[in-house]
C-alpha cells in the first residue's frame, strides 16, 4: 500500500500523528472486543486498510505497544496480547532513582504505605492454601537465618505471598515491581546482619505479620507490617543509606 498524503512527511509531525492515531484505535479495540493474554491483534494489513495508512506506520504503532508490555511481536505472526507484570512499574521507578527524581528513601516509604494496605487485604481474603503456603515460607526462613541468599529469596516470596493472597491483581504487578529494585541491597543487609539478632528480630517480625494474617486481623497485621518497615527493614537497608527518621 502507497503512504497517503498525510504521510509524505515520514518521520515528521503528520506521521507522528499517524501512529498516535494507529495506537488509539488498537487499544479501543483490545477494550472493545474484550481481548486477554493470548489473544491477536488484526494483521497488519488489515489494520492499514481500515484506517487507510501505510503499513510502516501500523509497524511503528505495534512496536510502541510492544514497549509498552501489552503486545508481543515476532515476524511473520500477528501481534499478541500479553500479560502484564512487573517490569513497566520498575523501569519507570529506577529510571526516577537513575536521573536523581527519587531516592532509595523514597522507594522504601512508598512500598510501606502499598505493603500495610496489602497485608490487611490478605488478612481478609487470605484462603486455606495461602495459610499453607504462608507457614511453610515463614517456616523454612527460621531454617536458613544463616543463609542469606536464601533467606533473602524467602523474604521476597513471603511478600508476593500475601500480595497473592488479598486476591487483587495489582498488588504481585507492584511487589515484583519493587522486588527487582531492592533484591540486591536487601540480600547486601542480610548478609551483613546473617546469624545476629538483628536478623532474629526480622524473623520475629515475619512470624508476627503471618500470624495476623493467619489469625484473620486486618489492624493488627498492618499494624505488624508497619512495625516490620519502621524496624527491621531500616535496618536491613541501611548500607544503601535508608534508614528511620529521626
Amino acid at each position: 500500500m502507497q503512504a497517503t498524503s498525510n504521510e509524505a512527511d515520514v518521520g515528521g509531525a503528520k506521521t507522528t500523528g499517524l501512529v498516535e492515531r494507529v495506537i488509539d484505535y488498537l487499544r479501543d479495540y483490545v477494550a472493545s472486543e474484550q481481548l486477554r493474554p493470548g489473544a491477536k491483534l488484526p494483521s497488519e494489513t488489515t489494520i492499514s486498510t481500515t484506517l487507510g495508512v501505510s503499513r510502516p506506520v501500523v509497524r511503528e504503532a505495534m512496536r510502541a505497544l510492544a514497549a509498552t508490555g501489552l503486545v508481543e511481536m515476532a515476524v511473520g505472526k500477528r501481534a499478541t496480547i500479553v500479560s502484564v507484570d512487573g517490569e513497566m512499574i520498575s523501569r519507570v521507578i529506577r529510571n526516577a532513582v537513575l536521573i536523581g527524581q527519587a531516592e532509595a528513601r523514597d522507594i522504601l516509604e512508598m512500598r510501606r504505605g502499598i505493603e500495610i494496605a496489602m497485608v490487611a487485604l490478605a488478612a481478609q481474603r487470605r484462603n486455606d492454601q495461602d495459610v499453607i503456603e504462608l507457614r511453610a515460607i515463614i517456616s523454612e526462613m527460621a531454617d536458613h537465618l544463616g543463609n542469606a541468599e536464601r533467606y533473602s529469596s524467602l523474604d521476597l516470596e513471603l511478600h508476593m505471598t500475601l500480595a497473592r493472597a488479598t486476591a487483587n491483581p495489582l498488588y504481585p504487578l507492584l511487589i515484583e515491581a519493587f522486588r527487582q529494585l531492592i533484591e540486591a541491597s536487601m540480600l547486601a543487609g542480610i548478609e551483613r546482619w546473617s546469624a545476629t539478632p538483628e536478623l532474629k528480630r526480622v524473623q520475629d517480625l515475619h512470624e508476627d505479620i503471618v500470624r495476623e494474617v493467619v489469625a484473620g486481623d486486618p489492624a493488627a497485621a498492618a499494624a505488624a507490617m508497619a512495625q516490620h518497615f519502621d524496624d527491621a527493614l531500616a535496618a536491613i537497608l541501611a548500607p544503601i543509606g535508608v534508614g528511620k527518621k529521626g
